[in-house]
């Protein structure tokens, strides 16, 4: 039988080979084990990311939210206007007391065309009250309050809160002292959503007595029966048509004394325009 005879150096290598092939065994065998205990992401570190996360959010709503002024402005979502400008104004009107009273508070608060300067950019018209309320309300959640920068937002309560929808709500103001909205009906958007826009949009050429001199004329729009007769109940009491009087929401009752049926009939106007 042949004698197998190990060169210098030979078995060395084997136990070398097998150390090493031993060791790539343990390193196989333990991996596992290892990736196993990786540690897991505590809980700051969770919170960090949904934090992250929430933010991200808040931006890109707060972009959509632009975008969607701005597609406003661009193109409108109201009708195709054209026709006269109704020019806009304060109030203040002192009408004489005659038999035509009614038709003369009508050509006072209800007014046609196209409002000035904001009507042909918005695509709103007086002719139209229904789609208009509905463009206006848009620009309630488009322009949101917490955007305003404080003279904005002071010039805002200063009007918002002393307008209401009082003839659908039961609200006292569309917001209050501290610019909180009130009610959640589409007419009393529609007032805050026009005053935002005018506030930001046009802040040197719209004062505020004369952005609450145009949501009385809306209100006359969506509610024409009823500001008339206000407006009726002033005049034959010989007060002013202002936009405090005519959003008086006791003004009936603190006239209860006049004649509000003087000089015509409310019969033909409707109660209100526009969904609540």
């Amino acid at each position: 039988m042949a004698i197998k005879v190990f060169q210098p150096g030979e078995e060395p290598a084997k136990k070398e080979a097998k150390t090493s092939e031993h060791a790539t065994s343990e390193t196989s065998h333990h991996a596992p084990h290892h990736a196993h205990h990786e540690p897991s992401l505590s809980s700051a570190e969770k919170l960090s990311m949904l934090l992250v996360a929430i933010v991200a959010l808040v931006i890109l709503f707060n972009q959509l939210q632009i975008l969607q002024v701005n597609a406003l402005m661009t193109t409108g979502t109201g009708p195709v206007v054209s026709g006269a400008i109704a020019s806009k104004g304060s109030g203040g009107a002192k009408l004489a007391a005659s038999d035509d009273v009614v038709n003369s508070v009508i050509k006072e608060l209800i007014p046609t065309g196209t409002p000035e300067e904001y009507g042909a950019e918005l695509g709103v018209s007086f002719d139209d009250p229904v789609a208009g309320l509905a463009t206006l309300a848009k620009l309630d959640r488009a322009i949101p309050t917490t955007s305003l920068t404080p003279e904005q937002k002071e010039r805002y309560i200063a009007v918002t809160s002393h307008i209401s929808c009082e003839f659908c709500c039961s609200a006292p103001a569309v917001t209050d002292a501290n610019g909180r909205d009130l009610c959640g009906c589409s007419h009393s958007a529609a007032f805050r959503g026009l005053t935002k826009y005018l506030v930001t949009q046009h802040p040197d050429t719209w004062t505020n007595d004369q952005i609450y001199w145009d949501l009385t004329r809306w209100k006359s729009m969506f509610y024409p029966k009823n500001m008339v007769e206000k407006g009726v109940a002033l005049v034959n009491n010989g007060l002013e048509l202002t936009a405090a009087s005519l959003n008086d929401n006791q003004l009936l009752q603190k006239l209860q004394a006049g004649n509000t049926d003087v000089g015509g009939s409310l019969d033909s106007l409707p109660n209100m325009v526009g969904g609540c």
